[in-house]
């Protein structure tokens, strides 16, 4: 093979190979082991004009100065004229070309309810972004005061210090109203969905020069657009914006030097808007694609409903719920004038040492493709059209929830089979939905770097999923295949690897990506037509969210923020999640007159409700606490005194610090303990994301774990409280405790619903969405692995216990024979006879006899439902089960399905476990 040597940028050849196992998609360049193409340089510009605008261009919902007014329409943008198409522009400055008008704007382009300086680089505003988060994790640890001594019966103890600078807090608060109209959650409706490229976006995107195409395809963090006092800094502005002509910026301020800790929509939309007039008037006039981690709710902005993390939302078994979580984000998170959310996750969670276990929907295909439609159709709806929606970005695709050693990153080694078995469908279901854009998952799968990969993200991705949209390399992890992964040469080859194998289109965080990719164009090592097709898929989003027609915040949106309806909403996800794993002897439900004894710093914490990605993404700083919450959001305390009407008697019990508790403070604890009928302990993890969240075993903490066992002496009913993002091993805890209750991280929201659930008001109803394991060998274990294998968990996927006992009759079916083409109904009635409503999940798996050559599934999740039971009242549940779903994955990637016996269980390895045994049949 001839081998082409471009003659500015240093790429690795890379290996030479003879034969490919698979041919390479349509329009892809095959991947590793084809030398570099010879192609003619690139022009830098099409020559083409533009027609003049039909309408002028819109202004922003607030009102800046008159003087502000006239700087921002000297010139013109690119702008749909009255909601119709792109119109062209003429006469446009040549790239790199300032008119004195554009300086002159420069300085006053930025709206005045945000200030700006003007310092350059010496005020820090190129300073590398991941400089600026090693700073900021390295403070964010939570520590308690020491322990003290107090009488029974005294005022509650604080579980975080109060001192804060309140100079760091946004003034502005939102004037929320209590309610408003909002479309209900319909499980069979399909919203907008990536689709073909608009003739207008392809004249726009033609138009443009390869510096301008270059910059639609980066983003960058939007701490690179501040000073060092936090403040949008104009030289700042004018280099990223106007220069280099970024197309997307990411994330608040408060997670990279900004002013506040905890941003409003008001004080966001500002800083957004400022920086969309400045795009909309200078560089290449695109506007600019905003993009905010709201995750859980619109967790970034100050005050916005915060709803249980991801498998706290999967253990309702309810998609509703992930629905109105994404409905809600994507209201808040356009108010502050971002249109794009980096959520949800789809990957499956199988390793449970992983920190972003929390993140997900758990463990089973099914259960986590239902909570992505649910999801992904709460961000997105009909979002053409509504404002008051997003773009979905679902992440990281594929296969983060399973790294080798259980580290953030790490190598994952997954069969192609079991890839597409259990570990696709996520992504399967989240495009079905219409998810408009995708994020790739960092490091490798199978040694294959994932960034580079033509395999996984183009002929997988695109050619097999049949995904439309726009995919975005996480932060800076095209570079990290030169910087930490080692599979590319340099920076400029792991550039050249990902745009000629792969088809991403926007790479975050890196900030020399754009002049990268320029330079590799000119060279003729990478063909401007693969720019434009990636450019193409961007613009044509930035059309489809609005952002031609309004490019600023929707201010009308504000006025909902943290509204009462939306914290209700997230109260009602919490409520339905709780999941009782043990109630002996009735130790649950409390009695009002019961002597309780609240243990533990998180019974007394908002930010330990909260965990990660809350306010920041390792959460409040160790000097913001629960101050920053300026008391948004409540306790478990806080939840008590509401419910009761009365102060509950509290010892923090133990320290989060790692260090052990003080002696005087453990004896009057166990004074306290001797005197309560019951004790309540809060046990769990402190807030935690990526790498921060790392660990090397899943063992609860020895501190926690030593007051347990002290607390256990005193012969009381123990009530465990589990407050974490992955399932920490309990050991002699879960022993000695007479109930367990686990809260996963129910959000800044948790505290009342969680006390409803301790006092009976409510009975619990949810469900494990994972395995929680006994022993650490079992951090992998799931209910789908091999029927040979031992399971043996702490407790077992779906498993949940409530007040009120129900009665399951058996399992009746219209058919003991099972074909393709035929499929079978199963029904089971369940009674409540208990004194209490209750929402009871049903779940339905089957389990084959034998398969031929490959071993079977210990249990498949096939079915599940959510019914409300009236206390002395019955129903009728029913599933449908088909030949076709019990087909799997061979090695050769070809669904199979083996005639043989079938189980149909309801509700596996609970108290109400009923089975019927089918004959599947061909």
């Amino acid at each position: 093979m001839a081998t082409h040597e471009a003659p500015a940028p240093s790429v690795n050849p890379g290996p030479l190979v003879t034969a490919a196992p698979f041919a390479p998609a349509p329009g892809a360049v095959a991947a590793t082991g084809v030398r570099r193409p010879e192609q003619p340089a690139a022009s830098s510009s099409s020559g083409k004009t533009w027609q003049a605008p039909q309408a002028a261009r819109p202004t922003p919902d607030w009102v800046p100065s008159a003087n502000d007014i006239n700087e921002f329409t000297r010139r013109p943008s690119r702008v749909v004229g009255g909601g119709q198409g792109l119109p062209t522009l003429h006469n446009r400055p040549e790239v790199g070309e300032t008119t004195a008008a554009q300086t002159e704007a420069s300085a006053s382009s930025v709206s005045e309810n945000f200030r700006i300086h003007n310092g350059g680089q010496d005020a820090g505003f190129t300073e590398s972004v991941n400089e600026w988060e090693r700073l900021l994790v390295a403070t964010k640890t939570v520590g308690l005061p020491e322990l003290l001594d107090r009488p029974h019966g005294s005022p509650v103890f604080e579980a975080l210090p109060t001192e804060t600078n309140s100079m760091h807090f946004d003034p502005s608060n939102p004037l929320t109203i209590d309610s408003y109209q909002a479309p209900e959650y319909n499980r069979l409706a399909v919203g907008d969905r990536p689709d073909k490229i608009a003739e207008d976006v392809w004249r726009l995107v033609e138009s443009l020069s390869l510096e301008e195409k270059a910059g639609q395809m980066q983003q960058i963090h939007v701490s690179q657009l501040l000073d060092r006092s936090g403040h949008l800094n104009a030289s700042a502005v004018e280099y990223w914006i106007s220069k280099k002509m970024v197309g997307s910026v990411v994330d608040s301020p408060g997670n990279g030097q900004g002013e506040y800790a905890w941003y409003s929509a008001a004080t966001l939309a500002n800083l957004t808007n400022s920086v969309q007039q400045v795009a909309l008037a200078q560089g290449s006039r695109v506007p600019v694609l905003w993009g905010l981690d709201s995750v859980r709710g619109a967790n970034f902005v100050k005050h916005a409903a915060m709803f249980p993390a991801g498998i706290g939302i999967a253990a309702t078994f309810q998609p509703k719920h992930a629905y109105e979580a994404g409905r809600i984000a994507a209201r808040d998170t356009r108010a502050a004038g971002y249109q794009w959310a980096f959520a949800p996750s789809a990957d499956l969670n199988v390793e449970k040492r992983w920190a972003h276990n929390y993140l997900g929907f758990g463990e089973d295909p099914l259960l986590l493709s239902s909570m992505v439609r649910g999801s992904v159709g709460g961000y997105q709806g009909e979002y053409r059209g509504d404002r008051a929606r997003v773009a979905a970005c679902v992440k990281n695709f594929i296969g983060s929830g399973v790294p080798f050693n259980g580290k953030e990153r790490s190598a994952k080694f997954i069969p192609d089979n079991l890839l597409y078995e259990y570990y696709l469908p996520g992504f399967e279901a989240a495009i079905a939905a219409g998810a408009s854009s995708i994020m790739q998952s960092g490091g490798n799968v199978n040694g294959e770097a994932m960034s580079l990969s033509g395999y996984y993200l183009r002929r997988l991705l695109r050619d097999k999923l049949g995904f439309r949209g726009v995919m975005i390399a996480d932060h800076d992890e095209i570079l990290a295949q030169a910087r930490e992964f080692h599979t590319a040469a340099n920076f400029t080859d792991a550039v050249f690897l990902a745009l000629n194998n792969t088809s991403v289109d926007m790479s975050a965080g890196d900030s020399t990506f754009s002049a990268n990719t320029i330079e590799l164009v000119n060279a003729g090592s990478v063909g401007e037509d693969r720019v434009t097709e990636s450019v193409a898929r961007i613009i044509q989003l930035k059309k489809d969210l609005g952002l031609f027609d309004a490019p600023f915040s929707e201010r009308q949106l504000q006025e909902t923020v943290g509204s009462a309806q939306d914290v209700n909403a997230a109260r009602m996800a919490v409520s339905e999640s709780l999941t009782l794993l043990k109630n002996d002897n009735g130790a649950l439900p409390l009695k009002p007159n019961e002597r309780v004894l609240f243990v533990g710093p998180h019974l007394n914490s908002t930010a330990l409700l909260g965990g990660g990605w809350n306010v920041h993404r390792q959460g409040p700083t160790a000097s913001e606490r629960d101050d920053v919450y300026e008391g948004f959001g409540d306790s478990v305390l806080a939840g008590i005194r509401k419910l009761t009407n009365r102060e509950p008697v509290y010892h923090p019990g133990f320290r989060l610090d790692g260090r052990p508790s003080d002696s005087a403070a453990l004896t009057n604890l166990i004074r306290l303990a001797r005197q309560a009928d019951k004790i309540v302990v809060g046990l769990g993890e402190t807030p935690y994301a990526g790498h921060m969240g790392d660990i090397n075993e899943l063992s609860l903490d020895a501190n926690q774990a030593y007051v347990v066992s002290q607390l256990a002496l005193v012969n009381r009913p123990i009530i465990t409280v589990l407050i974490e993002g992955r399932p920490r091993l309990l050991k002699d805890v879960a022993t000695v405790s007479s109930a367990v209750l686990n809260a996963y991280l129910p959000g800044i929201h948790g505290g009342l619903p969680i006390a409803e659930v301790l006092y009976g008001k409510v009975s619990p109803s949810g469900r494990q969405p994972f395995t929680y394991p006994r022993y650490e060998y079992q951090s992998r274990d799931t209910i789908w692995q091999g029927l040979y294998n031992e399971y043996t968990p702490q407790w077992p996927f779906g498993y949940g216990l409530g007040y009120s006992p129900l009665v399951y009759s058996n399992i009746t079916v219209d058919s003991n024979e099972l074909r393709p083409g035929q499929p079978v109904k199963v029904s089971v009635s369940i009674r409540n006879d208990g004194q209490l409503d209750q929402k009871e999940s049903v779940l339905l798996y089957t389990t084959q006899g034998f398969r031929t050559g490959y071993e079977p599934e210990l249990y498949r999740l096939r079915g599940f439902d959510k019914v409300e039971i009236g206390k002395g009242m019955a129903t009728v549940v029913e599933f449908t089960v088909t030949a076709e779903e019990l087909a799997y994955y061979n090695r050769d990637l070809v669904r199979v399905i083996d005639p043989s016996p079938v189980n149909i269980t309801i509700n596996a390895m609970t108290p109400n476990e009923r089975v019927i045994t089918l004959n599947l049949a061909l």
